[in-house]
C-alpha cells in the first residue's frame, strides 16, 4: 500500500493525525476536525484536557504512563456536543506520542454529562459532599441512640442530592473512597462535638459505611483507627458498618482487618442482613458488634409470612452470638412494636426521620423530634 492510499484510507474513515508533546504542553491535530466539532488543529495541553469529562481526563493521563495508547475518550465540541473517539498510537520519543483519532460512536448532546462531572469532582473538591444523619432509636426507651452518617451533596445552586442522584457518577470518577472518607471524618468530628457538647449524648454511637476494598487496605484500618482515637471517641462509639454481600467477596482477609479494627475499639455492623445466605455460616467467625436486617423484610414482614420468618430468624441468631439488632425500613409504630416484641433492640426508618443535616442532627441529640423520638437520656 502506497503512502496516498493509507492517506486516502484515513480520510476515508473519518479519522486525523494527532501529535501529542508532553514536554511542550501542545496537542497538534492533522485533517479534517469538523466531524469532531473542533476549530483549533492546536491546543495547549491544559486545553485540550478542558475538552474531556474529569473521569476521561484521569484514564488519558494514566494511559499516556504506557508505550502504546488505545483509548476512548468523550471530546466535548466548539459546539457543546460530545464526539466519541479513539485514540490509537504510540510514543515516539520521550513526552512525545503520535497517531490517530477515529470517530468510535454517534456524537451526542453530552456535554451536559461531562458539566456535571466536573461539578461533582469540584464539589467533592471543595467538600460539598458531606455526612448526613439518620436517627437510630432504642426500641425500649424510644430514645435516640445513634446515627448512620449517609453521604449527601449539597450542591449549590440546586440543592441537597442523595446518593442516587450522583454515586454511579462518583464511581465512574474513582471517588467513592475519597467520598467515603469525607463522610467518616464528619461522622468522627461530629460526634466527638456533640458528646462534648451534650453531656446527656455520652452514649450516643454513629456508624459509617466501608467497601470490603477499603477494609482489606491496612493503611485503611491504621488511619481509621487514629482518626477516632484522635478524636478521643471511647471503644463502640464509632461502628464501622460493611455489607454482608461485601464482606463475601474477600471474606478471609476481610475477617483479619476486622479484628485488628475490633481490638482498636472500633464497633462492627453487619449491613443488609438477609440478602447473602452465604455469610450465616460465618457469622460466629467475625467479630461483628452488630447486625443490620435489611429494609426490604422489615417492610415486607407485615404481609410476607416468609419475610416475617426471616426477621425472628435473624433476631434469634445475632442475640445467640451476643450481638445487638438493628431493623432498617421502619415505617410505621406498628412494625416498631412487632420488632420489639421479637427482641430487636435498635430501629431506623422514616417512623422516625430521614436524614438530617449536621445542625438538625444536633438539635435532635439535644431535642429529639416531637412525636417521634426523645433524645438520649
Amino acid at each position: 500500500m502506497t503512502g496516498t492510499d493509507y492517506e486516502s484510507g484515513v480520510r476515508a474513515a473519518g479519522a486525523v493525525a494527532f501529535a501529542c508533546d508532553l514536554k511542550a504542553g501542545r496537542m497538534r491535530f492533522t485533517g479534517d476536525l469538523t466531524r469532531f466539532g473542533l476549530g483549533e488543529a492546536e491546543l495547549d495541553w491544559p486545553g485540550f484536557l478542558k475538552r474531556l469529562g474529569p473521569a476521561d481526563q484521569t484514564r488519558l493521563e494514566r494511559a499516556l504512563d504506557q508505550d502504546r495508547i488505545d483509548i476512548r475518550l468523550r471530546v466535548i465540541g466548539d459546539n457543546a456536543r460530545l464526539s466519541y473517539v479513539r485514540l490509537l498510537g504510540g510514543r515516539v520519543s520521550d513526552g512525545r506520542f503520535e497517531g490517530l483519532m477515529t470517530p468510535a460512536g454517534s456524537t451526542a448532546d453530552g456535554a451536559g454529562r461531562i458539566s456535571e462531572e466536573r461539578a461533582l469532582a469540584n464539589g467533592v473538591e471543595a467538600g460539598e459532599v458531606l455526612a448526613w444523619y439518620q436517627p437510630v432509636i432504642a426500641l425500649d426507651t424510644r430514645r435516640l441512640a445513634g446515627f448512620e452518617a449517609l453521604a449527601r451533596w449539597e450542591r449549590p445552586g440546586v440543592g441537597v442530592l442523595s446518593p442516587d442522584d450522583f454515586l454511579d457518577m462518583a464511581d465512574d470518577l474513582d471517588l467513592l473512597e475519597r467520598i467515603s472518607d469525607q463522610v467518616r471524618s464528619s461522622a468522627v468530628a461530629d460526634l466527638s462535638s456533640w458528646r462534648a457538647a451534650h453531656p446527656a449524648s455520652a452514649s450516643l454511637f454513629v456508624a459509617a459505611n466501608a467497601t470490603v476494598s477499603e477494609l482489606v487496605d491496612p493503611a485503611f484500618c491504621d488511619g481509621l483507627a487514629d482518626m477516632v482515637q484522635a478524636a478521643r471517641l471511647p471503644a463502640g462509639a464509632f461502628k464501622l458498618e460493611i455489607a454482608e454481600t461485601e464482606i463475601m467477596r474477600d471474606p478471609d482477609r476481610a475477617a483479619d482487618a476486622m479484628k485488628r479494627l475490633s481490638a482498636a475499639g472500633i464497633a462492627l455492623a453487619l449491613d443488609d442482613f438477609g440478602t447473602g445466605y452465604s455469610s450465616l455460616a460465618r457469622l460466629d467467625m467475625l467479630p461483628f458488634d452488630v447486625v443490620k436486617i435489611d429494609r426490604y423484610f422489615v417492610r415486607a414482614m407485615g404481609a410476607d409470612e416468609s419475610a416475617g420468618t426471616v426477621v425472628r430468624s435473624v433476631i434469634q441468631l445475632a442475640t445467640h452470638f451476643g450481638m445487638k439488632v438493628v431493623a432498617e425500613g421502619v415505617e410505621s409504630a406498628e412494625a416498631a412494636d412487632h420488632l420489639a416484641g421479637m427482641g430487636c433492640q435498635f430501629a431506623q426508618g422514616y417512623r422516625y426521620a430521614g436524614a438530617l443535616s449536621p445542625d438538625a442532627a444536633e438539635d435532635a441529640v439535644v431535642n429529639g423530634i416531637e412525636g417521634r423520638f426523645a433524645a438520649p437520656g
